[in-house]
């Protein structure tokens, strides 16, 4: 069977959770409501029609994307398969079959028909990895460290991996003159240690 690939555009209807599978794959999970407009002729002006909820499913650096760009009442593109369930429900005397639709998304983004929104490519773990290795083993060829003093220090000049937490940051006073510290916050904006 084929599936029926869709492209849904309307106002998310939820907040955006992450859960987790039993084997580790990140899902972040939403509703998008998506409602139709006619113009109405004879009275000259546009009406609302029904309005249609889905809800979204989106798996691995998907599910983290969407968890950190989209909140609830933005409007959104999503394109993705469309699945249907059924459940049926006692009511009554009467049994009453009820038909749910569900997308597995592949691709969100914001509508920018009605807003503006800025974009941030995000590295894998792979490619921070190899900038890492990269790094390392320039430092250990041109002297600069041995193989496992280059690779602390490259994590820490990358910003990356558990070589570059502070020790002790809760103290102001612990830390170097080279690290700067966002006065409301407390994070350290430049981490720079050779």
């Amino acid at each position: 069977m084929n599936d029926i690939d869709i492209t849904i555009i309307g106002n998310v209807a939820s907040d955006v959770s992450l859960n987790f599978t039993k084997g580790g794959v990140s899902v972040a999970h939403f509703r998008v409501a998506a409602g139709t407009r006619r113009f109405d002729r004879q009275s000259e002006r546009w009406t609302d029609g029904d309005t249609h909820f889905f809800s979204i499913s989106c798996f691995r650096d998907l599910a983290h994307n969407v968890v950190a760009s989209v909140t609830k009442g933005q409007p959104i593109i999503v394109r993705g398969r469309l699945r249907s369930r059924e459940s049926i429900r006692e009511c009554g005397e009467h049994m009453h079959t009820f038909r749910y639709y569900d997308v597995e998304a592949s691709v969100v983004g914001h509508d920018l028909s009605r807003g503006n929104a800025s974009f941030t490519r995000v590295k894998r773990a792979a490619v921070i990895e190899n900038e890492t290795r990269y790094l390392a083993d320039s430092m250990a060829e041109a002297g600069i460290a041995e193989e496992d003093e280059a690779r602390a220090l490259a994590s820490r000049l990358l910003g990356r991996g558990a070589d570059s937490e502070l020790d002790g940051a809760d103290d102001p006073d612990d830390l170097d003159d080279d690290e700067v510290v966002d006065p409301q916050t407390g994070e350290i904006i430049e981490r720079v240690r050779l």
